[in-house]
């Protein structure tokens, strides 16, 4: 029999990674070419007789991409905050009485994700000079869905109710989806 006492005490916050890429600019041209990629095998499905229909250049340089997007994001490992931790940080941040997200949420909004994000990222270590830019709020580093990413795993890692695994016997009954479009998409 396992000793509760044992399990309790080597007890660990849940962690996740999120990614945060610094060259967007390439995963719309990625996008871009994915677009003609469609196209260009929807006219080959149309009329069978057209050769060279350049998806093989369009294929590869879409792989030459991604491969940049790859080289240009950072993982971030995030980790759930301590009970205590979570309640000094909230009650650091109050919501404003007149703001109906604030209060939903129970926190002011504008302060403290920022500071949870900081709080909760525990790999790489960054620089105060670099936490100084990324959580500008006027700053061009992150696009708006990066941060709410970010934020919203960190915030999820505590506030989520935990969902204890079960048997995989049953995903296993389910036909995987898979993708037609070719070549996986950047993972950000």
């Amino acid at each position: 029999m396992t000793d509760p006492n044992a399990l309790l005490t080597s007890a660990r916050l849940p962690e996740d990674e999120v990614p945060i890429c610094t060259r967007l600019d390439l995963v719309s041209e990625w996008r871009r070419l994915a677009g003609e990629l469609a196209a260009a095998k929807a006219q080959t499905i149309v009329d069978p007789r057209i050769a060279g229909n350049g998806t093989g250049d369009l294929a590869e340089r879409m792989e030459a991409l991604r491969a940049e997007v790859e080289a240009a994001t950072v993982k971030m490992r995030v980790r759930a905050l301590s009970p205590k931790r979570w309640s000094e940080l909230a009650e650091a941040h109050p919501p404003r009485p007149d703001d109906e997200d604030d209060a939903r949420m129970g926190v002011r909004r504008s302060t403290f994700l920022p500071a949870l994000v900081r709080a909760s990222t525990v790999v790489p270590e960054l620089t105060e000079d670099t936490w100084s830019q990324l959580l500008d709020p006027d700053g061009e580093l992150l696009d708006v869905q990066q941060w709410r990413t970010w934020w919203r795993r960190c915030w999820d890692l505590n506030m989520r109710p935990v969902d204890l695994p079960f048997s995989v016997a049953g995903l296993l009954t389910t036909p995987d989806s898979g993708s037609a479009s070719g070549s996986p998409a950047p993972s950000v």
